[in-house]
């Protein structure tokens, strides 16, 4: 992507970070469906209103998080640069360590949570709530994934940040 016009790689970006946090989304509305249905099916206990209201939370802000990215399409922003990015536009370090830092772990949580949530019951907590977490981590890791992939991808050899 670098020596692809700032434009281009600006759409891509944005297309690529849309998609996946829809399909972040549309996972934490099955999971949000699920809980229903089991609702439905059987009485509802303590754990699941506390998952149904957890996993509507996690819906409405990855909800938000897609029409700010919807809204990007139109009018440039900034995206997630105050994390990687001073003021000044100089790289702000302890911010870009954190991400990283932040990204590392939640991709460890959300392999960790998938293999014992869908392959093996080695991780000792309701399944219904490592699906959960794993909602969580997947979002927590698209997000700062494409902060770090923001950092990387639109910093100029100046130090400062391209707005897109």
């Amino acid at each position: 992507m670098k020596y692809m016009p700032t434009r281009k790689k600006s759409l891509a970006f944005k297309i690529i970070y849309l998609v996946l946090s829809v399909a972040v989304e549309a996972y934490c509305l099955y999971l949000l469906i699920e809980r229903l249905v089991h609702g439905i099916e059987q009485q509802l206990v303590f754990d699941d209103i506390v998952l149904l209201i957890a996993t509507l939370v996690a819906i409405l802000f990855e909800g938000s998080i897609i029409g700010f990215i919807v809204r990007s399409f139109k009018f440039p922003t900034l995206l997630m640069k105050n994390l990687v990015f001073k003021n000044d536009g100089t790289p702000y370090l302890p911010g870009l360590i954190l991400v990283c830092i932040g990204v590392a772990l939640s991709l460890a949580a959300c392999i960790a949570l998938a293999i014992s949530a869908f392959a093996t019951d080695w991780i000792k907590i309701s399944l219904p709530a490592q699906r959960y977490i794993l909602a969580v981590g997947a979002i927590v890791l698209v997000n700062l994934g494409f902060t770090l992939a923001y950092f990387i991808t639109f910093r100029h050899e100046s130090g400062s940040f391209a707005i897109i």
